[in-house]
Formats: structure tokens, C-alpha cells, sequence
């Protein structure tokens, strides 16, 4: 079947640079009655109804004129000619057939095929393969002759693949990969015509052999036919064979296509060499102005972005002083985004306030439904671990308010049973029944099954009824929740209707349809339709800029355009050869088929495609086209700029206009604008010019904190205020210190272990036994009442043996101590003692010892039990501080101890005169005491200015949670850093 495209069309051909000039041409055509208007896709039906109906339009069709796409103009003709059009199929229904024909060829060249061809990521790429080849009407005959195959007999099953002699006749895997591709390209042909059905891809060419099988009844329906086909940037080579028909049928046929500019770019223009080509008016004088902006990642670009529309209307900013234009209206700003950018745009416009809408469906996949559908995949596969499941359960569709976060803190359950038992002590709400949803979706996917139970497993995982409305209740103080759960809800609707859809069309699918997946299957399944089903939003609030997710419809266009990622890692990406057909052997088929230039696109074919899309994005920009990009990725490696930009704006008729203001750059390090720069009140702070370090630059030193409720100091936390001031006030006053949730848990083990030393002491000082031998008989008593977990979680078996061991080995040095005469000399013992109060500068200071031995002669001594080394308490002074309490009651102390778990060993001062049992305790206590009194001073300071500075050389820095709100970076260099670390200061 040769195809000469290039020999004489009987049609018009318009060429346009910006969408909004169809306008007037276009009403012309509506307002004489008849003409239908063919556009490339469904999101172009508004746009081009929105452009006849324009409110400046001096003339109004009398009837509402046809706007179609290639499906609708085949199923005119097929109604004409009498003839049931095929039902068309969806992606994921696609993605059905493709698998069930792989399956089927792997059951009869099991041995021969590839492993690859199993996995889900082959039936991606098969399929894409199989809808360039429909899409360009390539008929399997020609593809097996390009292969140098004989091709199949009629009806009969490809029996190449499973013939190992012929793989290819040179031992190229590109042409077993080829010859792999014909035969499930022939299987999913000989598959729809079976079943009565139809890919889109191959809507157009149906519709060109309707044409050829009925050419007197075509003809009398095609005669009568006034098509105007407008936004086509090319057509593929099915569409042209399909307009080549109707052409030929007697149709009247006019083309409204966008132009590129200078290059080799083969769009519609091109496509049609001997039409005269019509220039639409006012196309072409003056290309636009163009303006580039780049910050240092994907965020700070988008803030930046916003930033200067934020500041455009009020004729200030970058925008304004580049482009020389006034502010033109939100109304009239539009841009395209992929996903990530898109959500950074959203959260950038949000925070700068810039009005905005949506102007079309998010798919489901990026809705918070599919991303909890896929987390509770992941938490199922690994087990529901504990903090994991804990987080999940506590996001937005499960129990966000109710979640009992702080019991899940001392329970840290895992495991199904054990979350199923741990939840089971709540109300429903708590998150037992979102953790039953979870589970029972898990479970479906896992097992696999039929593509609507599927589907109906998906819709189930959302809140039911009575959930959600305790949601939107719940939710009413934070009114951006809201969006989410209506995109809930139109997920559940669209997995609904899909799932019914399925249970109509498994007739019509047969096998494929009704076939269980399985686990790998089912997820690529739903991922499918996840990432191609749109949920239905909202009618676009004016005026507001129009954000229009991923590539935008042909007819879009705004007099200011923003085209974010403008690097040469999107345009032009990277363009690869099609693994299973090579390019060598798309140039056979192309000489074979006598396509010229309309055929299966080569690599460097590819590439200009790409740059030809860039030249008709741009032009949706009819005055200004701001082009946005990161400077560098997420791993911090540079992005250089597209080299489309440049190409487009250096041509002999350059199809953009570069300000001559520079770019705008701002790097990682401008995030505050300079000191003359404007800034959003509100929202930004400014870079002063002055002196770069000190306390000009906002240091915490000067800047007073909220100061606490009620001026009262717990003398515990001493040695924390006395690391740094502002660790303190975050930790103690601002309450910001996180819970811990690991398994083993040591605040658990450190309040179990001082209710040990309780009874232990109080057993001793009434029998006399030892102290190693009464740890290891209370030892599970007082963990069964602080900290159950260690004793009956078999995970936790080794802690407990090693606590125990380090709790035996502390006992004996204290029973040292009875034994070298402390005992003897000791009146009473105090456990748990609240010392006395007393009082600086308005602040009551407070706290409870561990353990106060008092003496015969009067004095005291003081014992603290620590879990760490010793080592790390010989600078503390908390017990110099105990030891000021009790001498506010009278009482001197001679000897102070922290006793410490991790090795065993004591850390002790003592005044001059102690009793000899102290003698090991070689700091002098007074010192320590004076330096406490210091502390406490300042303690009194900070407790009545708010100023609790902080102590950036402080050796707590490297394991403290609240650096980036001190803002240690700025005022202390990286280099400082390094080399306090190479000095041991750190």
C-alpha cells in the first residue's frame, strides 16, 4: 500500500503564530452555517466554543456550531454509511489487551522470549510501541516486510518469535526485539477487530478504510461535509490518510495550523507542500518579548516567580522594569506545569497570595487517595512497622485527629496483630477502622484479582460516609483541606464508574477483561488508570492566573505566558531509539511504505518535534512569554538552559524577543532581597547591607523570647541551659522537644530503673541483703510497672539482658561504698527527695534529688543516677546545685555523685573534711558550687529579659534538634565548624 502524501490536496491551508488570531476567522466560518470544527483533543472543545462566542463578537452563530475530534468524525461516518462504529477503549484498557496478548504469545514461545517480557514495565513499553505504529497506520504486512519476514497467513498466530533461527538473520538483538513487536502488534490488531473494538490511535485510519470500503456512500456523506480543523501542530500519518480521504470523497477541507518558525521542523505546513499557505492577519510582524528568570532550585524559582507578580501590578519588580509592560490583569496570565512543578507553583502562589485556578482535572494519581493507596502498599510489604504505620495512620484520610499518638509512643506496636491489638483499645475513629481499610486494600492488591475488584478495593480504602463527615467537621479551621477531600470523593467517583465501565465491557474484552492480575500486574493496573483518569473540577474563579497541568490544549493562549523548566534536561531531554524497533528499521519500513516525511519519527526526528512543541508553547504568550527554570537540581548538579531559547530568539526572523534587561538569577544564597529591593510584606524579610555578623544580623542574643508562664526553674535542667541557653527555652518553655518513638525506649528504661534503686534501697536498709542480689530479684517487678515492653517483647530480649548486667555491675559499686563505711556513717536516706525551694531575682528555683544520704555528724551527701558514661557529667553542676537547695535548708553537703549505667563507675566531688568513704570523689565541690550559683544568676537573667541566647560553640551543637531556629549557620562558618572538630571543641 504506497502512500504518496505529497501529491495535490484540495484544501486550504492558514497558518497562525498565537491562538487568539483563529478568533476571527473561525466565527467567519461559524457564522455561515455547516462547518464543523475539528480540534486535536477534547480539552480544545471549550477553548474553541470560548473563541466563536467571544463577548466582542459582532456576529453569533444561529445554533451552537459542531466541535469534534477524530472520534466523533468517525462515528458520523459510520453512522452515514450505515455501519457500527467499534467501541472505543481507554488506556487501561489497553494496557489489558496488551498483557493478555504478551501472556498469550509467552504460552507459545515460553522458551524463546525474553524474561523482560513478563514484568509490567514491557507491557508499558509494548504498548507504546503498538500505538506508534497505529497512530502512523502502518499495516502488519508492510512492518513484517521491513523485518525481511514473509509475513502471517490470514488469521493465523505469529509463530516467529518462538523460532530461534529466526531471531535475525545478523544476531541483532534490536531485530529480535522487532520481530517480537510485529507479532503483538498483528495479535492486537486481529484482538480489536475480533472483538469489536478500538484504540484511539487507530481512530483515524478506521475511519480512512470506511472511506475505502463504501467510496459511493463516503462520497454523497463526504460531499456534504464543511470540516475546519484548527490547532494541529502535525498530523500523524493515519490522520493524513483519513483527511486524504475525505479530500478525495469530495469534502471541503480547510486547516488552521500553528507555524514554528525558521528551522526543519515538518509540522502541518509542511505536510502539505503543494497548498498555498495562507498567513492569518496581523501573523508575523513582531515576535514577543521574552524574559528570563532563574533561581536556585525547583522552590525558590516558583517563590520567585510569585514574587515578582506579586509585585507587578504595583509597577514594581523585575516583570515591570524588564518587560516595560503594565500589569495586564491576573485573567490574562496563563501557564503549563508538570506535577512537581505544578504542586511548588501551588504552594508558592499560595504563600504570596497571587490568585489562581486549576482549568483542568488533576488525574487520580495525584490525588492524596492514590499516594495513601500506595504507602499502605509499601507499610504491608514491610510488615507495618511501628513509627512508619504511626505517621500513615495519623495523614489526612485516616485518623489525623484522633490518631493516640502519645499512647503509641509508650505502646510502639508492629506487626498486623500487633497494631490490630493496640488500636483495638480506642474508639473506631482512633484508627482501627482506618488501619481495617488499609489492610483489607493491601490485601486485595497482594492476592491480585479482576481489574474491577481491583478498582472497588481502591474506592473502599477512602473514609466511608460516616468518617468523612467527622472529617469535614473536624477540618472546618483549616479551609485548604478542603480541596483534598473533594478530590477524594471524585476519586472514588471516578474508580466507581471505571469499575462499572469494566463489568459492562468484559463482553467486549473478553479474556483480557476478565483475567485475574496478578501482585505485580494489579499495581501496574492501577497505576495505569490512576495516571490517565481525570477527576472533574471546579469552574475557574476570575480573575486569576490559569494554571494548565502538563501540556496545554492546542488553543490556549494568555497575553502573558510562563514556561517553567526551561533547562536542557526537559527540552530537549533525553531522546532514546525505541528498543523494540530500531531506527534503522523504521527507515526500511519508510522507504518500503514511500512515506516521505510523515512516518515513524528517528531519534534527531524526535528532538526536533521537541523543539517545534517549545516554539508553539511559546506562542501562547501573545505579548510576554516569561521563561522560569531552577539552576540546579536536588542533588545540587547545575541545570544549564535550553538551547531551544536561544535558537528561538538568534534566527535571521526570531520567533521570540530577548529584554534587554538581564536575567534575572537569584542563587540559594538571595533568598532575603537586598535592602532596596521591594518585598511582600508578610511574606519576606529583607537582606540588610550592613555589617554581616554580630547582632545587627537578628542574633537571638538580643532578640527577647515569650518569656514562661510562671518564673520557675527545675534545677535538672541546669546543666541544658547551662550548653545553651536557647536549646533550653526550645526543649522546656517552648515545649518543642519530640517525643521518642524507637523500640527500645530509654526514657521507659531510666524511670523503671529509678523505681529499681526505690525498692532496691528500701530492701537493703530493712534486711540488710546485697544490693546486687536484690537488682536481680526486683529487677522484672519494676520493669513490669514502668516499662512492660522490655520484658515481654522477645525484640527487646538483649536490652534487657544488658540493662540488667549494667544495673547489677552499678549495684556492687554502691554496696563498695555501704561496705567502706558509708553505711555506718549514715542517719537516713532520702529517695526521691523534694529539696528546698529558694529564690532569685523573682524566680523560685526547685527540684527532686534521686537520693540524699544524710550523716550522723549533720551533713549530707547527694547521688544521682545517670544512664551514660561518666565522662559526660565532669563538667555538670547540677548536684553543685542540689547542693545550694539543701543549704538553703540548713543542710551542708559534703559529698555529691552522679552513678552511672553505661560503665559502671561514679563521678564525684567532695568539700574539704568529707568523711574518707568520699575519698575517691576528687573534684573539689566548691568550685563547682560557686560556678552554679553563676549559672543560676544568669538562669534569673534570662527568665526575666527573654533573652535565652544561643551558645554556638556549645559541644551539644552536633546532636541538637533546634540549630535551624538559632540559625547557628549564619553567624558560624562551615570552616569554623570543621575545625573546632579537628581541635576536639566539639
Amino acid at each position: 500500500m504506497k502512500r504518496l502524501y505529497e501529491e495535490a490536496f484540495p484544501l486550504k491551508l492558514h497558518t497562525y503564530r498565537t491562538p487568539r488570531s483563529l478568533a476571527g476567522p473561525l466565527r467567519e466560518e461559524a457564522a455561515r452555517g455547516d462547518a464543523v470544527f475539528l480540534t486535536p483533543s477534547n480539552r480544545d472543545r471549550p477553548l474553541l466554543l470560548e473563541m466563536l462566542f467571544l463577548p466582542d463578537s459582532i456576529s453569533f452563530p444561529e445554533r451552537k456550531p459542531k466541535v469534534w475530534i477524530w472520534d466523533d468524525l468517525y462515528r458520523a461516518l459510520a453512522e452515514a454509511l450505515g455501519v457500527k462504529p467499534r467501541v472505543q477503549i481507554d488506556p487501561p484498557d489497553h494496557w489489558l489487551l496488551v498483557r493478555h496478548i504478551v501472556r498469550r504469545l509467552r504460552d507459545r514461545c515460553a522458551d524463546a522470549l525474553p524474561a523482560g517480557t513478563a514484568s509490567p514495565r514491557f507491557l508499558e513499553l509494548a504498548g507504546q510501541s503498538i500505538r506508534e505504529l497505529l497512530r502512523e497506520g502502518v499495516p502488519r504486512e508492510e512492518l513484517a516486510k521491513a523485518l525481511g519476514c514473509g509475513g502471517c497467513a490470514p488469521g493465523a498466530l505469529c509463530e516467529r518469535p518462538g523460532d530461534e533461527r529466526a531471531a535475525s538473520r545478523s544476531g541483532r538483538a534490536s531485530d529480535a526485539g522487532s520481530a517480537l513487536l510485529c507479532a503483538l502488534y498483528g495479535d492486537y490488531i486481529a484482538l480489536l477487530e475480533e472483538r469489536g473494538l478500538a484504540d484511539s490511535a487507530q481512530i483515524p485510519s478506521l475511519g480512512a478504510a470506511l472511506l475505502e470500503a463504501f467510496p459511493r456512500e463516503g462520497a454523497g456523506w463526504a460531499s456534504g461535509l464543511k470540516l475546519r480543523a484548527a490547532g494541529f501542530l502535525s498530523f500523524a500519518s493515519g490522520q493524513m490518510a483519513f483527511l486524504r480521504s475525505l479530500c478525495a470523497a469530495g469534502a471541503d477541507l480547510e486547516l488552521w495550523v500553528p507555524e514554528c518558525g525558521e528551522g526543519d521542523f515538518y509540522t502541518a505546513a509542511q505536510q502539505f507542500p503543494e497548498t498555498e499557505i495562507l498567513r492569518c492577519s496581523g501573523e508575523g510582524e513582531t515576535a514577543p518579548l521574552c524574559v528570563s528568570m532563574a533561581a536556585g532550585d525547583l522552590r525558590l524559582s516558583t517563590d520567585t516567580l510569585a514574587r515578582e507578580l506579586f509585585l507587578w501590578p504595583a509597577g514594581e519588580g523585575y516583570l515591570s522594569a524588564a518587560s516595560g509592560l503594565s500589569f495586564p490583569g491576573w485573567e490574562h496570565i496563563a501557564l503549563c506545569a508538570e506535577s512537581e512543578e505544578l504542586d511548588s507553583l501551588v504552594e508558592s502562589f499560595t504563600r504570596y497570595g497571587i490568585p489562581f485556578s486549576l482549568r483542568e482535572g488533576a488525574t487520580v494519581s495525584e490525588t492524596a487517595l492514590w499516594k495513601g493507596a500506595l504507602r499502605s502498599l509499601d507499610l504491608s510489604a514491610d510488615g507495618w512497622p511501628s513509627v512508619e504505620t504511626a505517621n500513615f495512620l495519623s495523614s489526612l484520610l485516616f485518623a489525623p485527629f484522633d490518631f493516640p499518638r502519645r499512647a503509641f509512643g509508650n505502646a510502639l506496636p508492629s506487626g498486623r496483630k500487633g497494631w490490630t491489638d493496640f488500636l483495638e483499645g480506642f474508639p473506631p475513629e482512633a484508627g482501627s477502622d482506618a488501619f481495617r481499610r488499609a489492610t483489607a486494600f493491601a490485601d486485595v492488591v497482594q492476592r491480585g484479582g479482576r481489574p474491577e475488584d481491583l478498582l472497588s478495593a481502591f474506592a473502599r480504602l477512602a473514609p466511608s460516609r460516616a468518617e468523612l463527615k467527622r472529617l469535614v467537621e473536624r477540618a472546618a479551621r483549616f479551609p485548604r483541606l478542603d480541596g483534598h477531600i473533594r478530590e477524594v470523593s471524585l476519586a472514588v467517583q471516578e474508580a466507581n464508574e471505571k469499575e462499572r465501565s469494566l463489568r459492562e465491557l468484559r463482553r467486549d474484552l473478553g479474556e483480557a477483561g476478565s483475567a485475574r492480575l496478578s501482585f505485580d500486574e494489579a499495581t501496574a493496573f492501577l497505576g495505569q488508570w490512576a495516571e490517565t483518569a481525570s477527576i472533574w473540577m471546579p469552574s475557574p474563579v476570575s480573575p486569576t492566573v490559569a494554571l494548565h497541568p502538563g501540556t496545554p490544549p492546542s488553543l490556549v493562549g494568555a497575553s502573558v505566558w510562563v514556561l517553567p523548566g526551561m533547562t536542557a534536561k526537559r527540552w530537549p531531554g533525553q531522546v532514546h531509539e525505541s528498543p523494540l524497533l530500531s531506527d534503522e528499521r523504521k527507515e526500511f519500513l519508510h522507504e518500503s511504505l514511500e512515506l516521505g516525511r510523515s512516518h515513524l519519527p528517528l531519534v534527531p526526528e524526535k528532538r526536533s518535534q521537541r523543539e517545534a512543541l517549545f516554539r508553539r508553547l511559546a506562542a501562547c504568550g501573545e505579548n510576554l512569554c516569561i521563561l522560569l527554570r531552577p539552576l540546579a537540581d536536588d542533588g545540587g548538579r547545575p541545570l544549564p538552559e535550553s538551547p531551544f531559547i536561544d535558537a528561538a530568539c538568534s534566527s535571521a526572523r526570531p520567533w521570540l524577543r530577548s529584554s534587554a534587561a538581564e536575567p534575572l538569577k537569584r542563587s540559594l544564597g538571595e533568598i532575603l532581597a537586598p535592602e532596596e529591593y521591594p518585598t511582600a510584606e508578610g511574606v519576606e524579610t529583607r537582606r540588610r547591607s550592613w555589617a554581616t555578623t554580630g547582632a545587627v544580623r537578628g542574633s537571638l542574643h538580643d532578640i527577647p523570647l515569650l518569656p514562661p508562664k510562671e518564673k520557675v526553674f527545675s534545677l535538672s535542667d541546669l546543666d541544658t541551659y547551662v550548653s545553651c541557653p536557647f536549646r533550653y527555652y526550645c526543649a522546656r518553655t517552648a515545649s518543642l522537644e519530640t517525643p521518642p518513638e524507637e523500640l527500645h525506649r530509654f526514657d521507659l528504661a531510666g524511670s523503671a530503673l529509678h523505681l529499681l534503686w526505690q525498692r532496691v534501697w528500701e530492701k537493703h536498709l530493712s534486711t540488710g541483703e546485697q544490693l546486687d542480689f536484690l537488682v536481680d530479684a526486683l529487677f522484672d517487678e519494676a520493669m513490669d510497672e514502668k516499662y512492660a515492653r522490655l520484658v515481654a517483647n522477645a525484640n527487646l530480649k538483649r536490652d534487657r539482658k544488658e540493662l540488667l548486667r549494667r544495673a547489677v555491675r552499678l549495684a556492687r559499686v554502691q554496696q563498695a561504698m555501704e561496705d567502706g563505711g558509708l553505711a555506718s556513717g549514715r542517719l537516713e536516706q532520702k529517695r526521691e527527695y523534694a529539696l528546698p525551694e529558694f529564690e532569685r531575682r523573682g524566680v523560685r528555683f526547685k527540684g527532686r534529688c534521686d537520693r540524699v544520704d544524710f550523716l550522723k555528724d549533720g551533713t549530707a551527701a547527694i547521688f544521682d543516677y545517670k544512664s551514660g558514661p561518666a565522662a559526660s557529667y565532669k563538667e555538670s553542676l547540677q548536684l553543685a546545685a542540689y547542693g545550694i537547695a539543701l543549704a538553703a535548708g540548713g543542710v551542708r553537703t559534703v559529698a555529691s555523685a552522679f552513678l552511672c549505667l553505661a560503665d559502671g563507675k561514679e563521678k564525684g566531688a567532695s568539700a574539704e573534711g568529707a568523711p574518707p568513704v568520699f575519698a575517691s570523689f576528687a573534684t573539689p565541690l566548691a568550685p563547682l558550687e560557686s560556678d552554679a550559683e553563676e549559672a543560676l544568676e544568669r538562669v534569673a537573667e534570662s527568665f526575666s529579659t527573654g533573652l535565652f541566647p544561643p551558645l554556638y560553640e556549645s559541644k551539644s551543637c552536633r546532636y541538637c534538634a533546634y540549630s535551624s531556629l538559632c540559625r547557628r549557620r549564619d553567624f558560624r562558618s562551615a570552616e569554623s565548624d570543621e575545625e573546632g572538630e579537628e581541635n576536639g571543641a566539639r
